[in-house]
């Protein structure tokens, strides 16, 4: 019997994560690519998957937003040779994080005269990932039914339409999409 992380000759699930030099690209784009991979056709599926299926689809996109984020304020803290942000990457709770990402990216632009910037000035996104906050501050509330007191996570919120959720996601993506897309063409 092969171990339970083990690869097998000739098998085409083998997923090959060897030659990676960093596994954080790999983890991000995962998380996204899952949660894509769920949603599609997701108005088709009978109910009952639906009802299931909308909890993993969350927290993975929760998931890829979060090491997004941090990827975002680590690259930074490298390019401007800055330590002290390093325990925010500790922590979980998005807004924290969306707000410390975008003020050190706005001084990162600053401080290199980056003119070369593929972001416009935020709209509705921080209120987006501050809503997304509100409802799983600690990453907890699509992971778990219950706290460790029972109490429910999700209390109030009785239908959630994934396509709604889709779009104003994909407002949030899109933009750390272009700050990775700013970061990424200057220089070190």
């Amino acid at each position: 019997m092969a171990k339970l992380f083990e690869g097998i000759r000739g098998d085409k699930t083998n997923a090959d994560i060897g030659w990676m030099s960093s596994k954080s690209p790999f983890y991000n784009s995962g998380y996204l690519l899952a949660a894509e991979e769920l949603v599609k056709g997701f108005d088709e599926r009978p109910t009952n998957e639906k009802d299931s299926l909308v909890f993993p689809i969350v927290f993975l996109y929760r998931q890829h937003i979060e090491l997004t984020l941090k990827d975002i304020i680590g690259t930074i803290d490298r390019k401007l040779s800055e330590t002290e942000k390093r325990k925010a990457l500790e922590r979980h709770k998005l807004l924290n994080l969306w707000d410390l990402a975008i003020t050190q990216y706005e001084t990162f632009i600053s401080n290199r005269n980056i003119s070369l910037v593929f972001t416009e000035k935020i709209k509705k996104e921080r209120d987006i990932v501050k809503q997304f906050n509100q409802t799983d501050e600690d990453s907890f509330s699509f992971r778990f039914a219950t706290d460790k007191k029972g109490k429910n996570l999700l209390e109030g919120i009785d239908y959630i339409s994934i396509k709604n959720f889709r779009e104003q996601i994909a407002l949030v993506l899109s933009y750390l999409d272009k700050m990775n897309e700013t970061i990424s063409h200057e220089s070190t």
